[in-house]
């Protein structure tokens, strides 16, 4: 290798002290990082590190994470598969990552070259003295070891360490990305995710390989004193990863790659990181929150990377991987969809995005895949039209986008029993689910939608303060998957299983109809141009966030806020204090009138219209809003809508389409027992209200679907004529 390891230990950098970054000082920091991520002509390097196979704590998603990080920056980033090093499992030894960070990154990075490093595995502490205050955060390696009493050694890699390393980079465009976490909670699994922590307490030290590395780290000069460092959590916090259809991967790595598949050049790098960390507390609650943090992990950033996104392409789906039996097939990589809608995707259309000079109005340049089967997040894909591409044919690389979403009509929800269950328990739930239609029960270990179990054994970890345990004694109850009690899930002390899973029956269909609604968003695949921002009108007048369909102009940015008040930067999921009040405010910006139906689910998953009024009422999901004009719920004047409900997560679902929502008004009609003048409705019939507003866009994408001669029993959505918006916030 080019410089021996001792001549590289004496002219790295020393350990800097402890500092506080600004804002501006992120702002340049994140400026450059991305803006150099996009650049054809600066080298970009890679190190992707995952270890599954611990001897005592194995992991599944790991590797996963690898393959995800390696996709996203070959295919959306431009990144040379020669230039990206992995290591993953056995190959993952303390000394192998050490030494190719120096080979690979070090030794070959230049100025204004870009770096990325990745770790996926287990994260535990570590002693580096006598003083509790000295603990340090670590990395597991392939090869840990179990400390002995005459021997505490661990051959852990010190979280420092590799902040130095980075430091030590000739280039300043480099990030190091932790999908760990560093507290053991002394159990393996939270729910259905795994923790990544090492199983063990911390009784370990730093072995002496490992501290003569960082002592001559700290004999040479550093080239900077600040460096990008996500974490997918918290010191106090776990990380988890979780099995999907298919797959497992972490919960961070698979939401930020996700988030970073569908960046634009419109995009800041807070609106694609607050994207993942919002995704990831939906699953996780606030159990893992990620972060982005200063390299001395004492101060609190103030974070605000305002530029621009600068990527070279328009946001995808996935990519081509390879073209097979002489141009009929191509194998698809899928990195860009939700998990949702990934597992209903089978018979959906994709369309290959133009290259170069293509133009977006003629459709001889875009060719369109019948997807066939999909294994985990590959899949393969039939081309469905022998088209003139004067441009080229479909190669390796080339990005896809949803044309056609295909949803099956009998999408169920799926109950996952805990494990805290008796024998005579599981059997009896197992039973009262099954004469649920739709509903399904599955073992402990199985991806769900939620989970079963008794109150008693999972309140006291998890729950708010105001929540008394003793209250909850024999009690059954509605989980999430990283076991938060659902609001007013739980039942009497002393009731039978049969009689809880009876009980549960009104808010399972609930929480099954916020799934299909859910199945609709596609803010970034629509050609709907439409947007909405959610604004407070109390305490205080404020726009907190906007959503818009980021493909529908030619240039895949929309005009932005005319205020500067109404731009607002929030990292991760929005809070609004309970009491305050809301209003929602949709633009269309198409050359087409258009429907909007606006719903919206409390922390409970109860189902509410929220633009469902009198026919009369200029807001009634049955008027059209004509172009360039806007839409405002409750109406423009109104005191607007007051948060309540329990603590938790709630949102709004924002759907818009060219046709009316006939099927929709008439669900809703049909057991409502009076018209109400005020918002929201609660509906009585949620599942049956949100069959019908699949039907309805269903129905309205029928002669896109024709067009390209798809026949189908499922439901068929087209991209061109449907957009849906979400807003996640959490009531405080």
């Amino acid at each position: 290798m080019g410089l021996k390891r001792r001549e590289f230990l004496q002219q790295a950098g020393r350990v800097l002290a402890a500092i506080g970054i600004s804002e501006a000082g992120w702002l340049r920091l994140g400026s450059r990082y991305l803006e150099a991520l996009a650049q054809p002509t600066a080298r970009k390097l890679a190190l992707l590190v995952g270890v599954d196979q611990y001897p005592d704590s194995p992991l599944h998603g790991c590797v996963t994470d690898v393959e995800l990080q390696r996709e996203l920056l070959v295919y959306r980033f431009g990144f040379a598969p020669s230039d990206i090093l992995t290591l993953t499992d056995a190959g993952a030894t303390r000394d192998n990552i050490e030494t190719a960070f120096v080979t690979h990154l070090r030794e070959q990075a230049k100025p204004g070259d870009v770096v990325v490093f990745h770790f996926s595995g287990c994260g535990s502490r570590v002693s580096v003295g006598d003083s509790p205050a000295k603990m340090q955060n670590s990395l597991v390696p392939a090869d840990d070891v179990v400390p002995l009493l005459e021997n505490r050694s661990v051959n852990d890699i010190l979280e420092e360490t590799v902040l130095q390393l980075v430091r030590s980079l000739a280039t300043e465009n480099a990030i190091a990305i932790l999908d760990t976490s560093h507290t053991y909670p002394g159990f393996l699994k939270n729910g259905n995710f795994r923790i990544r922590s090492r199983p063990r307490p911390t009784i370990g030290q730093p072995s002496l390989a490992e501290l003569t590395f960082v002592e001559g780290l700290q004999a040479g000069k550093n080239n900077r004193s600040a460096i990008a460092l996500l974490s997918a959590a918290a010191n106090s916090q776990i990380a988890g990863e979780q099995e999907w259809n298919g797959f497992t991967a972490g919960l961070f790595t698979y939401a930020l790659t996700q988030s970073l598949w569908l960046a634009t050049p419109a995009s800041s790098f807070s609106v694609s990181f607050s994207r993942a960390a919002g995704t990831v507390e939906q699953i996780a609650g606030l159990s893992q929150q990620p972060q982005i943090r200063p390299d001395n992990l004492t101060t609190a950033p103030a974070l605000n990377f305002a530029t621009s996104l600068m990527l070279n392409s328009a946001a995808a789906d996935g990519a081509v991987t390879a073209v097979e039996d002489g141009g009929k097939t191509v194998q698809l990589w899928l990195g860009g969809l939700s998990a949702g809608v990934l597992e209903c995707c089978e018979g959906s259309v994709f369309a290959v995005d133009e290259k170069e000079g293509d133009s977006l109005e003629d459709s001889n340049y875009t060719s369109r895949l019948l997807l066939r089967s999909r294994t985990g997040l590959s899949a393969k894909a039939q081309i469905l039209d022998k088209l003139d591409r004067t441009k080229g044919q479909l190669t390796a690389g080339d990005l896809v986008r949803e044309e056609i979403r295909v949803l099956p009509r009998n999408i169920g929800l799926t109950v996952a029993l805990d494990s805290g269950l008796e024998r005579i328990e599981r059997v009896d739930a197992t039973s009262a689910f099954a004469t649920v239609p739709q509903v399904s029960a599955v073992g402990s270990e199985q991806p769900a939608d939620f989970r079963f179990g008794r109150v008693s054994e999972t309140i006291v970890a998890q729950t708010p303060a105001a929540y008394e345990p003793a209250l909850y004694q024999g009690r059954y109850g509605l989980f999430s998957v990283s076991q938060m009690l659902i609001p007013d899930t739980q039942g009497d002390g002393g009731e039978a299983v049969k009689v809880a899973v009876q009980r549960l029956i009104p808010q399972l269909k609930a929480l099954q109809a916020g799934k299909l609604l859910r199945l609709t968003v596609n803010e970034t695949s629509s050609r709907l141009k439409v947007r909405a921002v959610l604004a407070t009108l109390a305490p205080q007048a404020r726009v907190m966030v906007q959503r818009e369909s980021v493909r529908a102009s030619g240039d895949y940015r929309l005009e932005p806020l005319s205020a500067p008040s109404e731009k607002s930067s929030n990292l991760g999921i929005l809070s609004l204090p309970i009491g305050s009040r809301i209003q929602y405010r949709l633009y269309n910006e198409s050359d087409r009138p258009v429907y909007a139906a606006v719903f919206s689910s409390d922390t409970a998953g109860r189902l509410l219209a929220m633009n469902y009024q009198a026919e009369s009422d200029a807001g009634a999901m049955s008027m059209a809003i004509a172009p360039g004009d806007n839409l405002s719920v409750p109406a423009a004047g109104a005191l607007g809508l007051a948060v309540s409900g329990a603590v938790g997560l709630a949102e709004t679902l924002i759907i818009v389409s060219e046709n009316s929502f006939d099927r929709t008004l008439a669900a809703i009609a049909a057991e409502m027992q009076q018209t109400r003048d005020t918002l929201p409705v609660m509906l009585l019939n949620p599942l049956n209200v949100a069959r019908a507003v699949l039907e309805d866009l269903h129905v309205a994408s029928i002669p896109g679907v024709q067009k390209l001669g798809i026949s189908t029993d499922d439901l068929a959505l087209d991209v061109n004529v449907w957009a849906t918006l979400s807003f996640v916030y959490r009531v405080v």
